[in-house]
């Protein structure tokens, strides 16, 4: 019972990237709220602003690979 082989390496490469850009948006996200007592309310409004943007894009992005590899891998009727 592998955890990477030659048939789903490209899934766990998947996975780590999935993984990464989310530890971003917990680091921008740890960063805003530590920092929010030293910065002025719009650049504070601008940045859950783009955490917000970026979420939204992140979430967007997962479900539409995931469901390109799921309909590639089902066999055509």
């Amino acid at each position: 019972m592998n955890f990477i082989n030659k048939n789903n390496w490209f899934y766990r490469l998947q996975q780590l990237v999935i993984l990464v850009l989310h530890l971003i948006l917990l680091k921008w996200m740890h960063y805003a709220l530590t920092e929010t007592g030293q910065q002025t309310t719009g650049i504070v409004l601008a940045h859950f602003a783009g955490m917000s943007v970026y979420g939204a894009l992140l979430i967007r992005g997962c479900a539409a690979w995931a469901k390109y590899h799921y309909e590639k891998d089902i066999p055509s009727t």
